[in-house]
């Protein structure tokens, strides 16, 4: 008996295509339109003869459009895209004009549209449909363009202030100055003058051509509002750097005929911004010079810089700042965004382990990133500052202890600290955790003899006490020992303090290595050293 949910046989699927209240359109691979809904055909004023059984890309009208040959080349290129990948993909959101019927005037009306292509594939892995939805966004996207006008109308007002306002009438070639000539330029409204060659004449020669050709990309572009920023003579003979805002008035023939807006001297801000521009260029080359890779960011962290070191390791495009998350292990990715995003929003310093890819030959290494916010004076994060370490061989060194040798892998878990494994009577290094960088630099450390890695240690006393660990199975402690550690990996060394623990590890009750700890007790050490000064003005007392 068939089940009582199965479709009856009368039932035609092409008959449901039809009916469904979407935008949808189905294609072949080589992009001829097999079948569309009627929903489609009504929205795009089309019939199913004009478009069935053509390709896709010929269905354009030959007009001379400009919305249509941008959308017929965002169209070949999304296509093309899941015909190459596989994938599903979603188009820009476009304008595409539509061609009205001659009974509603034939003339063009403003659309806006979101498409997305998706493959439909066979049992064999072939692609054997591309199926297109379309959703008419024109309404939300006139409601986003108000939203903007609204936005720049507060932004005019919030800003007049302390600025001068002005309303110039391209027609008859008059400016009228407002309130603040005066107090920001110095000038009265009869030194100014009342045409556009009073604005035109104290602009800065340099400037003055490059404003030009703004105001005019605006106008004919139909932009409803302008900003520049350029230098413009005061009164009393000096430039000031001003910006100057203004909303462009239209007749009903598209013609700029008015335009309202204000200056404002940024001078100040200015002469900052430079300081601010040779402060990060000293910055930047301080990065630059780092052995690791390096970057910064904005507030809410978007990407700002890159050192070479990146770019020469993942292959991306010199300068180039977004889409850096595709050099993420696909594994690694969503959880790298998380973990950033939250630590944006909480301005906490950033940190974890994940892979990288190496573009020479397309593998990848684990890294271990921090980032940093530096804060301004309401203590908010201002700037992000980040590094990458390679920590490829501890991640390797750390996995096969794990595999070998559970009781390892324990001692490791528990530590509280960081650490070093030295094994054999040389005292060769086979692990260390990354905290240990920050105590001794980036050197080679795995594979090495202590003896090696740590000359300078020598002259203490090292090799011995290592040796007495060794031999005897002695556990040895040394309290709040000082040390310098660059602890945000910038270069900048700070004082610190750590309890090291030297410890014999034993294997079928034989002593095969030492595991160090360094426990950091700065904030004890200075706890400490605040109660004896605390005991002591009270005995002066």
């Amino acid at each position: 008996m068939p089940e009582s949910n199965a479709i009856p046989p009368h039932i035609c699927f092409g008959s449901v295509f039809h009916a469904l209240p979407g935008l949808y359109l189905v294609m072949a691979p080589d992009l001829t339109i097999l079948d569309v809904t009627e929903a489609y055909l009504r929205a795009l004023f089309l019939r199913r003869e004009d478009i069935v059984n053509k390709n896709i890309l010929a269905t354009f009208p030959d007009t001379a459009n400009a919305s249509h040959s941008n959308a017929r080349q965002e169209l070949e290129q999304s296509l093309d895209h899941v015909l190459r990948h596989r994938q599903p993909h979603t188009m820009p959101v476009l304008r595409y004009d539509l061609p009205l019927p001659a009974e509603n005037g034939g003339a063009f009306e403003q659309h806006y549209w979101n498409t997305t292509h998706t493959p439909v594939f066979l049992a064999g892995g072939e692609i054997a449909y591309i199926l297109q939805q379309t959703r008419d966004i024109t309404h939300q996207v006139r409601q986003e363009q108000k939203v903007r006008y609204s936005q720049a109308q507060l932004s005019m007002l919030t800003s007049a202030a302390h600025a001068v306002a002005w309303e110039y009438d391209l027609l008859q070639d008059r400016l009228h100055w407002g309130t603040g000539l005066k107090e920001v330029l110095g000038y009265t409204p009869e030194e100014m003058g009342l045409d556009g060659h009073s604005w035109n004449s104290r602009v800065h020669p340099e400037d003055y051509a490059a404003m030009q050709e703004s105001i005019t990309k605006a106008t004919a572009a139909g932009e409803k509002t302008w900003t520049g920023e350029y230098r413009f003579l005061k009164a009393d003979g000096t430039y000031a750097h001003v910006l100057d805002q203004g909303y462009i008035i239209y007749d009903e023939n598209n013609r700029a005929v008015r335009t309202i807006g204000s200056i404002m001297d940024v001078s100040r801000s200015k002469l900052a911004e430079q300081e601010l521009e040779e402060s990060n260029s000293r910055f930047r080359h301080l990065l630059e010079v780092l052995p690791h890779m390096a970057w910064t960011a904005d507030a809410q962290g978007g990407s700002l810089f890159f050192n070479e070191n990146w770019y020469s390791y993942t292959g991306m495009r010199r300068g180039q700042t977004d889409g850096w998350i595709s050099v993420v292990h696909p594994d690694d990715s969503a959880q790298v965004l998380t973990v950033w995003h939250e630590a944006i929003v909480k301005g906490q310093m950033f940190e974890m382990e994940y892979r990288v890819r190496n573009a020479l030959d397309g593998s990848y290494r684990w890294f271990l990133e921090r980032g940093v916010p530096m804060s301004g004076a309401d203590g908010r994060p201002t700037l992000w500052m980040g590094t990458f370490t390679d920590i490829e061989e501890q991640k390797q060194a750390l996995q096969q202890l794990q595999q070998k040798d559970l009781q390892m892998e324990n001692v490791l878990r528990l530590s509280p600290a960081h650490l070093c494994l030295l094994k054999g009577p040389s005292h060769i290094c086979r692990y260390v955790t990354p905290g240990v960088y920050n105590l001794y630099g980036n050197r080679q450390y795995l594979g090495r003899t202590a003896r090696e890695i740590w000359p300078e240690l020598q002259r203490l006393g090292f090799q011995d006490l290592l040796d007495q660990v060794y031999q005897k199975g002695d556990t040895v402690q040394i309290s709040e020992f000082k040390a310098e550690v660059d602890r945000y990996r910038n270069g900048r060394l700070q004082e610190a303090y750590f309890n090291f623990k030297y410890q014999p590890l034993l294997e079928n009750g034989e002593v095969e290595g030492i595991l160090i700890s360094a426990v950091e007790v700065t904030e004890l050490v200075e706890a400490k050293r605040r109660a004896e000064a605390l005991a002591q003005a009270q005995r002066r007392q």
